[in-house]
C-alpha cells in the first residue's frame, strides 16, 4: 500500500509540473499571436515530452498512462478560463468531461500497485526495438496517443471559445454518457469474470462481452463523437472536426484491437471461436458457430 501512494503521489507531482508547463507555453505563445490550436499543440506536446522524461527517470513508461484522461480536462479548462467562456454550455461540457476523467483515472488508479507497474504493450515494445526503445516510447507510447487525443479535443476547443447551450447539445452530451456507462460497466464485468474464472485461459461469456469483444472500447469512441456531436450539431459549419473522433476509431479498429487480440491468442486458444462467434465492436447478438459436418 506504501508503494500505491508514494507512487501516485509522484504522479500526482509530475502530472501538476506538466499541466503548468504546458499551460504557461500556451500563455507564453499566445503573446506572439500564433493560433489557439496551434498553441496548444505545441504545448501539448511539450508536457508530453516532460512526462516522458519522468518515465525515463523513473524507469517506468507507465509513468504516461494518465495521460490520455487528464490531457483534455486540463485544456479544456484552460481554454474555457483563458476565453472568460463560462456558461451553462460549457459547464454541462466540462461535467461531462469530469465524469469520463474520473472513470478512466479512477480505473487506473484500482490497478496501480506501485510506479515499478509497466504495462504488457510496453514490454512487448521494448523487448522489439531494444537500444531504441526510449525513441519508440517517446512517439510510440507517449507522443501518438497524446495526437489522437488532441486530434479528438479539437471540437472541445473550439466550443471552449464559442460555445454556448443548445438543446442540441444534449445529443452529444448523452452520448459521452451513454459511452462513460458503457465502459464502467464493462470494467465492473471484467473484473467480476476475472474473480471466478479457473483458468487464466478461459474467454469471458458474461454480460456485454457476450455481444461484444471490446465493449469498453466502444465506449470510449462513442466518448469521443458525442465529444464532436456537441459541437458540430450545434455548429454544423464545423462537420470536420469530426476527423478526430474518426481518428481515434481507426486507432482502435487497426492498432489497439488486433493487438490486444494477437495478445489474447497466446494464452486464450479459444479466441479465435470468440472471434468468429461475437461482434468485434457494436453490440450485436452472437452467431452461432456450425456444428462439424454443416
Amino acid at each position: 500500500m506504501k508503494k500505491k501512494i508514494s507512487g501516485l503521489l509522484i504522479l500526482l507531482i509530475v502530472y501538476l509540473i506538466a499541466a503548468l508547463i504546458g499551460v504557461l507555453y500556451f500563455i507564453a505563445m499566445r503573446k506572439y499571436g500564433l493560433n489557439v490550436l496551434v498553441s496548444v499543440l505545441l504545448a501539448d506536446m511539450l508536457a508530453t515530452i516532460f512526462v516522458w522524461l519522468m518515465g525515463i527517470l523513473f524507469k517506468t513508461s507507465s509513468v504516461y498512462d494518465p495521460y490520455w484522461s487528464l490531457q483534455t480536462f486540463v485544456i479544456y479548462v484552460s481554454l474555457v478560463s483563458y476565453f472568460n467562456n463560462w456558461n451553462l454550455g460549457t459547464i454541462l461540457v466540462l461535467v461531462a468531461i469530469i465524469i469520463y476523467s474520473i472513470r478512466l483515472t479512477g480505473n487506473f488508479i484500482i490497478g496501480f500497485d506501485s510506479l515499478s507497474y509497466v504495462d504488457w504493450r510496453y514490454k512487448m515494445l521494448k523487448e522489439k526495438s531494444g537500444k531504441l526503445y526510449q525513441l519508440v516510447n517517446l512517439f510510440g507510447i507517449c507522443m501518438f496517443p497524446t495526437l489522437v487525443v488532441y486530434a479528438a479535443s479539437v471540437p472541445l476547443m473550439i466550443y471552449a471559445e464559442i460555445g454556448v447551450f443548445s438543446p442540441l447539445n444534449i445529443i452529444g452530451l448523452a452520448v459521452v454518457i451513454g459511452g462513460v456507462v458503457l465502459e464502467l460497466i464493462s470494467d465492473m464485468q471484467m473484473k467480476k469474470f476475472i474473480s471466478i474464472r479457473k483458468d487464466r485461459s478461459e474467454i469471458i461469456n458474461i454480460g456485454l462481452w457476450k455481444y461484444s469483444r471490446h465493449p469498453n472500447y466502444l465506449g470510449e469512441i462513442m466518448i469521443w463523437f458525442g465529444f464532436a456531436f456537441i459541437l458540430i450539431f450545434s455548429y454544423p459549419v464545423y462537420w470536420y472536426y469530426l476527423a478526430g473522433a474518426v481518428i481515434n476509431l481507426l486507432m482502435f479498429l487497426f492498432i489497439s484491437i488486433p493487438m490486444e487480440e494477437k495478445h489474447l491468442l497466446e494464452y486464450k486458444p479459444g479466441i479465435i471461436d470468440y472471434q468468429k462467434s461475437t461482434s468485434m465492436l457494436l453490440l450485436l447478438p452472437r452467431k452461432r458457430q456450425k456444428a462439424a459436418g454443416e
